[in-house]
């Protein structure tokens, strides 16, 4: 009888220092995987509106790079439009007349991130934008072409942007702001006014870091996968 309480002792002993020795392993495991990164990778799906005149002309895009320190994102971007400018329609000799827009640039973009609260943030977008614009002019009833102009853009956009969180690695970023053209060869064209954007932002590092942490939980056994998926996702 006290060589089986011996035996069950032992198993007993053995068994606690395995879960203690988990534990262990596992908070060093996890206070690896929550520790705060300085550089964390982004990404941001765009979608603008900017005005020429009283017409929005939709611009779409996207934009990838760094978030130093919670503080600065730098990133660089590429942007494209195309449309119907309604304010060069006419009519002449009964024939409708009228040009379409085409512009494709690249940005090199900063914000500087001035209030962050869990859910919401605050910042002071820049961006640098250069590029090509197109205008074609044409018989719209026939489709014919009459003249092409293209040219060259250089300009400013800055404002401010609102970022909501609802998880950490994601985020819809709203920007009202201006854009000021520094250099057009097309003279014609007077791009500086207002402009909106809606975006998809995504912190790439968070959405790495949820994984580790769900496999790390699943691979030590806590809790089950449903719950622990909208643990990571909500906090």
């Amino acid at each position: 009888m006290r060589n089986y309480r011996c035996i069950l002792f032992l198993l007993l002993l053995t068994k606690a220092l395995h879960s203690q020795t988990a534990g262990d392993n596992f908070i060093k495991d996890s206070l690896a995987i929550a520790k705060i990164k300085l550089i964390r990778p982004q990404l941001k799906f765009d979608n603008r509106v900017n005005f020429y005149g009283k017409q929005g002309l939709p611009i779409t895009g996207f934009d990838a790079g760094v978030l130093l320190a919670n503080k600065l994102r730098l990133t660089l971007g590429y942007y494209k439009m195309a449309d119907r400018l309604k304010d060069d329609q006419y009519v002449k000799n009964d024939t409708a007349f009228g040009t379409l827009i085409r512009l494709e640039y690249g940005s090199f973009n900063t914000e500087l991130i001035y209030k962050d609260w869990r859910f919401f943030s605050l910042g002071m977008p820049l961006e640098i934008g250069a590029g090509m614009n197109t205008f074609v002019d044409k018989n719209m009833a026939s489709d014919r072409v009459v003249q092409t102009k293209s040219g060259a853009l250089l300009f400013v956009n800055f404002g401010l942007s609102g970022t909501f969180k609802p998880m950490r690695f994601l985020g819809l970023k709203a920007i009202i702001g201006y854009r000021k053209v520094a250099y057009n060869q097309v003279k014609s064209f007077n791009f500086d006014g207002l402009f909106t954007s809606i975006g998809l932002n995504l912190d790439v590092h968070f959405i790495t870091k949820a994984v580790k942490m769900f496999r790390l939980k699943k691979r030590y056994q806590r809790g089950d996968n449903i719950t622990n998926a909208v643990d990571i996702l909500t906090n």
